[in-house]
């Protein structure tokens, strides 16, 4: 009697261990692996822009300060900045600055490492994404012409209007050297600016102080010349269709050649994609300035 109460106890204690076996082997196949460490940096920087007042929000300037670097927004005003192995010189803090002439500049900061953006810091979140940034507009800029088409030897009037949007005074400078309106010209992607001053020199620089809800308002009017006398190499009017355009630059913006981000802007922006066309002038700008055409 004793033997057999041995044997039972001997199979419930081999019984009991199996099972604690098969127990512990059923643990370790169902228990999920650890998670993934998340990454900690990203090649890849995306954000959007919004314009006040607009309907579509293409051309805008991203622009990577000291990487002297930039993209254009689409018509959403999304963007994309891709980072290379050619930046991995570069570590530290840096700045991105949102740029549209006629509106209110914006930044954010961003991290490289080895030229790689530090995810989850600064401005940068988890996803690579950079906030959404709304532009405030300062200036409604328009303009018109008196006719929608010309030949050379035509006289062309034009008037522009500065118009102030906000609630605090606007300063705009414009290099009135040639005129009321500064350096105007026809516009086309495909040729050089041709420009419609006569080239004399008046000194007649304006610094002006739109207060809220008032404008700034000059008419000019030019003869369309067969080609662009104040370039050294004269390049022809061809016909084609063109924008009426003037410059100016509002607040402590005046174009220094010396300035990285200008030069970026004055020799580098038209060859960006910039969203829905036409693409205005060499400045980053949603001015509503007239088209017209130049017939033979």
């Amino acid at each position: 009697m004793i033997r057999i109460i041995l044997l039972n106890y001997k199979y419930i204690i081999l019984i009991v261990t199996i099972l604690l076996l098969l127990t512990n082997c059923k643990d370790e196949i169902i228990s999920p692996p650890p998670p993934p460490e998340p990454p900690l940096y990203t090649k890849v920087l995306k954000g959007k822009v919004i314009l006040e007042n607009q309907t579509e929000n293409s051309n805008a300037l991203v622009y990577l300060d000291s990487l002297n670097r930039g993209v254009g927004t689409d018509s959403s005003g999304n963007y994309t900045l891709i980072f290379s192995e050619e930046d991995s010189i570069y570590n530290g803090i840096f700045k991105i600055f949102y740029f549209v002439n006629e509106f209110e500049m914006d930044t954010a900061q961003y991290v490289l490492v080895n030229g790689k953006v530090k995810l989850d810091s600064l401005d940068v979140d988890s996803e690579g994404k950079l906030p959404t940034k709304e532009l405030e507009q300062l200036l409604l800029i328009e303009g018109w012409t008196d006719r929608q088409e010309y030949r050379t030897g035509d006289t062309l009037h034009f008037t522009a209007r500065f118009t102030n949007v906000t609630n605090r005074t606007v300063h705009v400078f414009i290099y009135s050297i040639f005129s009321v309106l500064g350096y105007v010209s026809l516009y086309n992607e495909k040729y050089p600016s041709i420009w419609l001053n006569l080239c004399v020199i008046s000194n007649l620089d304006a610094d002006l102080y739109i207060s809220p809800n008032d404008f700034y308002e000059g008419i000019v009017a030019y003869i369309i010349p067969e080609s662009d006398y104040c370039n050294v190499n004269n390049p022809p009017l061809l016909p084609d269709d063109y924008i009426v355009v003037t410059d100016l630059f509002i607040e402590s913006r005046l174009f220094d050649v010396q300035n990285k981000f200008n030069r970026y802007v004055w020799e580098e922006w038209y060859k960006l994609d910039r969203g829905k066309t036409p693409k205005l002038d060499w400045f980053p700008n949603k001015y509503k300035f007239p088209h017209v055409k130049i017939i033979q």
